[in-house]
């Protein structure tokens, strides 16, 4: 569902005409239209969904697997594949894990990856910055490897490839220097051997009048927030089970990684110490190009900013509160008037 979890320590031709009746969505317990629907290939609940999720898994001869690194100085930054979020980056100091791709591609062809820089304004040692510096540094590589290959695949993987971020006519000072934000696309071709058809059939929702889209987002938000809160698990697995089985296909999960999966989306519901935050203080936002509609955190606070509007605390295993949030980006299928998770 654009599930992604992350944690941080907190130390159409319709118009959506959708009827709500949200008194309160206990567990099992449905409503007669609810803002979100489902269109499962078979009856899902939280007892069948990990034997449902496993049938899903497809195994391929080659399994290209796609991944950006990034190396980035004096500033924070956002990277969107094909105009959707796959990776947010608000903290001080660098980043070496790799950025996988593939959950953002949805056939083989054209792909744009979108970086999005800002200054740092905080850091750990030293004032931050309000603007964009002239040594504001961002540089992306980006790799491709057989994912089934799992003993050499590094070795073998493939340069595709190396940018790094433009400069002035002196050939040193960053192009975005003194800018707030700075915006730049780089595009390549992939070769999966999948497809997913979602968005291709989806509205596009920026045709919308934008208080009317607005409002059935949040209701739609607070639908699916209600369902955590009551622990409604069922309801919750079914939603989320296409969602899930994209995952599934384009990253070529595995039988314990639909497990570990599984264990993630339990987790709202079994932690006794998590509490799901009230939807407040949020920004509509566009994604997909304009096929995906979110609502994000309008805080600047990094610990905030760019999150999720749905969203909760727990308590840590050795102390201490931890945030975490819940992606959640949804869309239309064309001829219908609610929505689906992405």
């Amino acid at each position: 569902m654009g599930k992604n979890y992350y944690s941080t320590n907190f130390s159409f031709s319709m118009l959506l005409t959708i009827m709500l009746e949200i008194s309160c969505v206990g567990t099992g317990e449905k409503i007669a239209h609810p803002p979100i629907t489902e269109s499962n290939p078979t009856t899902v609940s939280v007892g069948n969904a990990l034997s449902v999720k496993e049938k899903m898994i497809k195994h391929f001869p080659i399994q290209p697997l796609y991944y950006i690194y990034i190396d980035h100085e004096q500033c924070f930054f956002e990277i969107l594949v094909n105009d959707i979020p796959a990776f947010q980056y608000f903290q001080d100091g660098g980043i070496m894990s790799p950025i996988t791709l593939n959950n953002y591609i949805a056939k083989s062809g054209k792909q744009k990856i979108t970086y999005r820089l800002y200054p740092q304004t905080e850091r750990e040692h030293g004032e931050g910055f309000q603007q964009l510096t002239p040594f504001t540094r961002f540089n992306l590589t980006l790799f491709s490897r057989d994912n089934r290959d799992t003993v050499a695949g590094f070795d073998h993987q493939v340069q595709l490839i190396d940018h790094a971020n433009l400069k002035k006519e002196d050939g040193k000072t960053f192009i975005g220097a003194g800018l707030p934000y700075y915006e730049y696309t780089v595009t390549f071709d992939a070769s999966v051997p999948y497809e997913v058809p979602a968005l291709a059939n989806a509205t596009d929702l920026s045709k919308l009048p934008k208080d009317v889209l607005e409002e059935k987002t949040l209701e739609a938000y607070n639908y699916f927030r209600d369902l955590i809160a009551n622990k409604n698990k069922d309801v919750y697995s079914a939603l989320v089970f296409n969602s899930d089985v994209r995952q599934i296909v384009s990253l070529y999960q595995d039988e314990n990684d639909v497990r570990e999966g599984g264990n993630e989306d339990m987790f709202y519901f079994d932690n006794p110490t998590f509490k799901v935050e009230p939807i407040k203080d949020f920004t509509l936002k566009l994604y997909g190009d304009g096929k995906l509609v979110c609502l994000e955190h309008s805080s600047l606070d990094l610990r905030l900013r760019g999150g999720s509007a749905i969203w909760g605390k727990y308590k840590g295993d050795t102390g201490g509160t931890f945030a975490r949030f819940l992606s959640l980006y949804l869309y239309i299928p064309k001829g219908k008037d609610s929505f689906e998770i992405w």
